[in-house]
Order: structure tokens, then C-alpha cells, then sequence
């Protein structure tokens, strides 16, 4: 298992051993929905987990040649706001210098406060209210104190689209295609399969469309369907910088 898929379970078994077992993991990879929720009588409201440096968050920006502008996606899952409109903005100014940025990518200088910004309004779209990420000990701070402990950076690069489940109308042709490669395995729910062999990292493709085999847990794996399209992204990524805060943390006791 990946070890962001490990820290997001870390996190919740720690919320649920300190707090109460009123925590829920809803996470892995749907940036549409939050990590956890926190339920209690009629108490509810979701926590994002992060590890100390990771990605936190993106967006599709397609370049125009003839226009020399980029254009927010439709695709997009999240919204656009003045904040992507600034960004926008200011890579218009500089054309020429994003739109050749490649996988390599261009580092965006524009301020920690306008990054903030676009994270905080994408997850509080989301219905997330704290954070949690872990130094020495476990952080936990409420979603408006964001900047104060993460330094962000911001970059505009082209990168592969995330990968997705594998559809039902494929899932047969999936199965078959195990068994023809001579792996043996056990179908679980949620269309992932239990095996004693080394499976791990197996790519396969099927009708121009590529499938990776991923270690879950154990002997445990999920089967994920890659995507075929690159796409020039503005990605936001963290680093903490910073210790728990009492107050912050006051303030998530507060809410239980």
C-alpha cells in the first residue's frame, strides 16, 4: 500500500483511539470527497489528512496558441474563483514561458497567501472544516489557519491524468486477461482480488487501454484502469513547516 493510502488510515486510528470512535475513512484517491468524517448525533463535518510534503490539489489549465491565453478546463472538478482568475492572469503575461513548460514544468511566483486562498476555498467546497498531518506527533488545525503551517509552491507541468476503477462494461475482460497471464487470485468486493503471488506493479493492456495490478495491503490489490491523456496542470504541493498550535487544537476538541 502507498503510503499516503497508509497515513490517511494512520490517521484516522488515531483520531478514533483519542477522541472516540466516531471517525470514518471515506478517502484513497476522490479528490471530489473528503478523507474522513467525524459523526456524532447530529455533529458531522469532514477532516483532510495530509502528510508533511505532499500535493495538495490542481487544476487543468489548455493553453490557446492562437489567442496566446489558457483556459480553465471545463473538466475541471473544481470551480473557478478569482483566485485561479489571478493565476490566469499573470501566466497570460508570461504565454510563451508556460505553455512550452513540459513534464519538467515552470515554478509559478505568485504569493502564499493567493495559494492559500484556492486551497482553503477547494476543500471548504468540499465540506472540509480541519486538517491533520503529523510532525513529531500528530497536527491537527482548522482549515483557515492553512498557511500558517504549510509552505506551498506552486507549478504549472504537463502530467498523465490520475488513474480510475476499472469500468464494469471492462471488468470481465479484466478477469479473463488475469487468468490469462496465469495469475491466480480470489475476487473480492469493490473488484479487487486477493492473490499469493507477486503481482505488484503488473502493467496489461486491453483494446488500446492500459490496467496496473497496485498492492493494497498484504496480499490484497486493486486493479487500476491508466489514463491515456496528458494534460498541463497547476499543482500546489506543501511542505509543513510548522508545530501543533494549542489553540487550533483547542478548537477541534471544541467541535466534538
Amino acid at each position: 500500500m502507498e503510503n499516503w493510502r497508509k497515513f490517511e488510515l494512520e490517521c484516522v486510528d488515531y483520531l478514533n483511539k483519542t477522541y472516540g470512535n466516531y471517525f470514518s475513512h471515506l478517502g484513497f484517491s476522490d479528490s471530489t470527497t473528503s478523507d474522513i468524517e467525524y459523526k456524532k448525533d447530529k455533529k458531522s463535518f469532514f477532516i483532510e489528512a495530509k502528510m508533511p510534503s505532499a500535493q495538495s490539489g490542481q487544476f487543468v489549465l489548455l493553453p490557446d496558441s492562437d489567442k496566446k491565453e489558457f483556459v480553465f478546463s471545463p473538466r475541471n472538478k473544481s470551480k473557478i474563483d478569482e483566485n485561479v482568475e489571478f493565476i490566469i492572469d499573470y501566466m497570460n503575461e508570461n504565454f510563451s514561458k508556460y505553455e512550452n513548460a513540459g513534464t519538467s514544468g515552470e515554478k509559478i511566483y505568485l504569493s502564499q497567501e493567493l495559494f492559500s486562498n484556492w486551497i482553503i476555498s477547494n476543500y471548504k467546497n468540499q465540506g472540509v472544516e480541519f486538517f491533520i498531518t503529523k510532525g513529531k506527533d500528530f497536527i491537527i488545525f482548522p482549515i483557515e489557519q492553512y498557511s500558517q503551517y504549510f509552505k506551498i509552491n506552486c507549478n504549472f507541468r504537463v502530467k498523465k491524468s490520475g488513474s480510475s476503477n476499472v469500468p464494469k462494461s471492462r471488468q470481465n475482460d479484466v478477469l479473463n486477461q488475469l487468468s490469462n497471464m496465469n495469475i491466480e487470485f480470489v475476487l473480492l468486493d469493490n473488484f479487487m482480488i486477493k492473490s499469493t503471488q507477486s503481482i505488484d506493479n503488473i502493467r496489461f493492456s486491453i483494446s488500446e487501454s492500459d490496467y496496473m495490478i497496485r498492492k493494497y495491503d498484504g496480499d490484497t490489490y486493486r486493479i487500476r484502469k491508466l489514463s491515456n491523456t496528458n494534460n498541463p496542470n497547476v499543482i500546489f504541493s506543501i511542505k509543513l513547516i510548522k508545530d501543533q498550535d494549542k489553540f487550533d487544537l483547542e478548537e477541534f476538541k471544541s467541535r466534538l
